[in-house]
């Protein structure tokens, strides 16, 4: 850019780079921009007004009337001038102004402009976009109160090009979570893939160790070797271990998809939980009540995942020291519903609350299990539109509070 031939403003690096966030050169100039130049013509009463975006070498005049909008030269703009000055800019006869009277659209070259009047488009951040200026090839002035109609139309216009701007943020924000949700569900839909293909895969040579495994251990010359028979019974364990990883990478897979919505009894859903878990309840004399529970709109097999893994980690993570109590209640909020899965076990440290909700996270190391099952809650929660957290029971254990909208939909 040859500054010598035309006037720039102080901050022209950052006046440029505004210039481009509004995006005003590479896209149709908003239609509300025409009506603004015929009110400002009209009220100037004069033949011309254009709306003027300097940019780094032209003058682009996005909205005129009394001639078709087109672009110049900078060097050869009026306008050009106008946005380094202060103040609005009104000359009744440009041949007397030094400022224009060698100006090619002035001088005769290529027009004959007497009367020119511009007030700046000056943004919220401060730099100066063009201008709107109105002009005649007769000598004239503007009253008062067209002054300020003129600075008023150009503030209108500067309006009008944030409204604009913000209008085209939000249009691409949204495209973008269109996109990013479109690609959310094609990634949801090749994990389901993959998961079940893995697992189908898996299970059936794990099945195979852990049949020949068992089959070990009743041999009698592996039952009578210590060392064979904890190597077959490691074997076993190993297997089964593996066997919990793929149940649960499978039901993250699963979760938070397409959910099937229908009115879901959570105190029949929940009894069927414990009776799924009757065996580890028996086995630790565990005691678990249920009561109070709601009726919502949700998916039955989805929430049966998740509070089957709240119960089941409250089985697992109890403490020796006392009996196992669990309860699942129902509270009623403003929002919806919050259900508790309230236990008296090992609880979890405040800080350690979040990150116990990512995958493979693991606190105790000495109780089985893959890291997956909260994630996987945590999934089916966000899916109903609601959240789950991890609070600490009075007396010592955890609370895991699922919160539910009374009118669940998809998320």
């Amino acid at each position: 850019m040859a500054t010598e031939s035309f006037p720039v403003t102080v901050d022209e690096p950052e006046r440029l780079r505004v210039l481009e966030r509004y995006g005003i050169l590479t896209a149709p100039a908003p239609p509300d921009l025409a009506s603004i130049v015929e009110l400002a013509a009209f009220t100037c009463q004069v033949p011309h007004a254009v709306i003027n975006i300097i940019s780094a070498e032209h003058a682009n005049l996005i909205a005129a009337i009394g001639f078709e909008p087109s672009q110049c030269a900078r060097s050869d703009s009026m306008c050009a001038v106008t946005i380094v000055e202060p103040e609005p800019v009104f000359v009744p006869d440009a041949r007397r102004d030094a400022r224009f009277a060698d100006n090619p659209y002035v001088s005769g070259v290529l027009d004959d402009i007497r009367f020119y009047a511009a007030s700046q488009l000056r943004t919220p951040e401060g730099p100066v976009l063009g201008t709107l200026c109105v002009f005649d090839t007769q000598v004239r002035r503007l009253t008062a109160p067209q002054r300020d109609a003129l600075d008023k139309l150009a503030r209108m216009v500067v309006d009008v090009l944030d409204l604009h701007r913000h209008q085209t943020l939000l249009h691409q924000a949204l495209q973008a979570a269109d996109e990013a949700r479109s690609e959310l569900e094609r990634s949801n839909r090749a994990l389901q893939q993959f998961a079940g293909q893995v697992s189908h895969d898996l299970r059936n040579p794990l099945t195979g160790i852990l049949g020949h495994a068992d089959n070990l251990i009743d041999i009698p010359a592996i039952a009578a070797d210590p060392d064979a028979s904890f190597c077959a019974r490691r074997v076993i364990r190993s297997a089964n271990r593996m066997r919990v990883v793929i149940e649960d990478v499978l039901a993250l897979a699963g979760a938070g998809g397409r959910l099937h919505l229908a009115c879901v009894d959570l105190n029949t859903l929940v009894l069927a939980v414990v009776e799924d878990l009757s065996t580890p309840i028996k086995a630790c004399g565990a005691h678990v009540t249920v009561a109070n529970l709601p009726t919502l709109v949700a998916d039955a097999t989805q929430l049966r995942v998740l509070l089957q893994n709240l119960v089941g980690n409250a089985l697992k993570f109890r403490r020796a020291d006392r009996p196992c109590r669990i309860s699942v209640t129902g509270t009623a909020q403003r929002h919806g519903w919050d259900v508790a899965v309230v236990d008296n076990g090992r609880g979890i440290p405040p800080q350690d609350r979040q990150r116990v909700m990512e995958m493979f996270a693991r606190l105790h190391l000495d109780v089985e299990g893959s890291g997956i099952g909260l994630a996987t809650c945590q999934r089916i929660a966000a899916a109903h539109g609601g959240t789950l957290r991890l609070e600490e029971t009075p007396g010592g254990g955890t609370t895991a509070v699922l919160s539910l909208p009374a009118g669940t939909t998809p998320k």
